[in-house]
């Protein structure tokens, strides 16, 4: 039951990341204060999902696919120019 919250919190800090960064623009290339704090918090989320997200599948299937599919999104999103 505790992984499927982690689970659940990391998705929503990476979506969060993803969505606040798309809305800063520019400001989001060079973080300070809270954004800071939310990027390093996004980024071990991330790390979490895609790295964490392939042992869960099998006690959190749906979950855990859905974190990865997120993560590899995110890492997508963020090679764009």
């Amino acid at each position: 039951m505790a992984w499927r919250w982690i689970l659940i919190t990391a998705e929503l800090l990476v979506v969060a990341y993803v969505m606040s960064a798309l809305m800063a623009g520019r400001a989001a290339r060079h973080p300070s204060g809270a954004f800071a704090v939310m990027g390093i918090s996004g980024f071990v989320a991330w790390v979490f999902l895609f790295l964490g997200s392939p042992f869960l599948v099998h006690s959190q299937r749906w979950l855990a696919i859905l974190g990865w599919c997120i993560s590899v999104a995110a890492l997508f999103f963020s090679s764009s120019p």
